[in-house]
């Protein structure tokens, strides 16, 4: 696999969109649905990594600040990930970020 990891910052456009991943946490620890296997996120078809519990800390910080940063590599999500000025915490590792495009 590659080293090279992708940022996304997705910003819903409607409050449906805002708590989207928060209906998937719900209906996922409610037994309703199986754990997600893929999410079409705009044009991205990932694999979300990571436990349910990594899952549902993402959900409420994209529900509650209506922005959420997403660390991709190849086709995988790390829904853990975390970024921190200028390093990001992905995948079991560390990387630097070395170009930001705004």
């Amino acid at each position: 696999m590659s080293n090279k990891i992708r940022v996304l910052c997705v910003q819903p456009s409607s409050m449906s969109a805002r708590f989207a991943f928060l209906a998937i946490a719900v209906r996922w620890s409610l037994g309703a649905t199986p754990r997600p296997t893929r999410l079409m996120i705009g044009p991205h078809d990932l694999e979300p990594i990571g436990s349910e519990p990594a899952f549902w800390r993402f959900a409420l910080r994209h529900a509650l600040t209506g922005q959420s940063f997403l660390v991709t590599r190849g086709g995988h999500w790390d829904v853990a990930a975390s970024v921190d000025g200028d390093e990001v915490h992905a995948f079991g590792r560390k990387f630097a970020l070395s170009q930001c495009l705004y």
